[in-house]
Parts: C-alpha cells; structure tokens; sequence
C-alpha cells in the first residue's frame, strides 16, 4: 500500500513539473522576443467595437493586414488551408514602418533596413491577384487594465494608436507598447 501511494506522488510530481516547464517556456518565449527582438511601430487602423463581454483588450489591426496576393511571391501553397506568410517591413516616414514585401516562404536574406514578420492566413482559394487576403501575426489584441479598453478604441477612431512591437530573429511578434501620438499608453512588463 505504502509502495503505492509512494508512485502515486512521485507520479503526482513529475506531472506538475512537466506543466510548470510548459508554462515557464510559453512566458520565455514572450520574454525572450520584448527582451531581444527588433523595435518596430505599425500605425494601427480602427476596428469595430466589440462585444462587451470578451474583456479589456484592445482590438487592433494594421496596414499590414491586409496584402493582396499578386504582392505575395514565392510558390503558392499546394493546398488551401491556413498557410503561413512572410511579410517585411521597412522604416518610413515618422518611425511607422510599412510593407516591403511578403513572400510564401521565409526570407533568407532579409535585405538590410527590412524586418521579416511571420504572419498566417486562413484560406487563399479562388483569390484573385488583387484580392486582399487577411493576415495574423499574434498582435492583434492588447489587454489593457480594466475599464481602459473602450476609451483606448475610442482614441484609436478620432486618432491612430500607433503599436511598437517587438519582432524575433524568426518572425515571431509581441506588442512591447502602445502610443497615442508619441506619448506611451502602455507598455509591457518584461515579467
């Protein structure tokens, strides 16, 4: 019985430790992007509000987000279906960087002045080369303390909230800080 119970623990504790590892890499990652990743500033657009009952957060959306396909090189895809995005910016005027290029696979040689994002989209059958396609990149909601988000959007209708976003060697972005006309609303804790 003792021999039991003893299994039962030590199975009890490597369970939590594997989910304590899993969670300590998923904020690493977010750490290891806001800590080391290249500075960018997109000019975000405004988006309908949205429903009351998902949270503070703000919903933000970029120029970016939207490239039509003839823009796109690089072999298409084989098959419809989410398919990821390379899309590279450069800076422009007033520090807002802007698109550059966007390719079907990742860009090797990144020309230099230009940051790679990886974005995703979910579907590009049956689009035509001016058809735009919607692209992610994990930066399109900002939670904000309570009672903050609506008045932040409302900023962000009558102004553009301009989003400083950390971008990985590999593409991968994380808000580090949103500003409002050079001023910094929020900024992100490293921790």
């Amino acid at each position: 019985m003792t021999i039991k119970i003893n299994r039962l623990l030590w199975l009890g504790a490597a369970v939590a430790l594997m989910q304590s590892g899993v969670l300590y890499a998923m904020v690493q990652q977010h750490v290891s992007i806001l800590r080391d990743g290249t500075d960018i500033t997109l000019q975000s657009e405004p988006v309908d509000p949205h429903d009351f009952l998902r949270g503070d957060y703000v919903t933000l959306r970029y120029a970016i987000s939207n490239i039509e396909v003839g823009k796109i090189s690089g072999m298409i895809p084989a098959t419809d279906g989410p398919a990821d995005v390379y899309v590279t910016v450069k800076e422009g005027d007033g520090g807002v960087w802007t698109f550059a290029g966007a390719s079907w696979q990742e860009i090797k040689d990144v020309p230099s002045g230009e940051v790679q994002l990886h974005g995703r989209t979910s579907s590009f059958a049956k689009a035509a080369a001016y058809s735009p396609l919607r692209i992610t990149y994990g930066i399109e909601r900002y939670y904000v303390p309570e009672g903050q988000g609506r008045a932040i959007e409302a900023q962000q209708q009558e102004r553009k909230i301009e989003a400083v976003i950390a971008v990985s060697s590999t593409g991968e972005a994380q808000i580090r800080a949103l500003k409002d006309n050079g001023t910094v609303l929020y900024e992100e804790p490293i921790y």
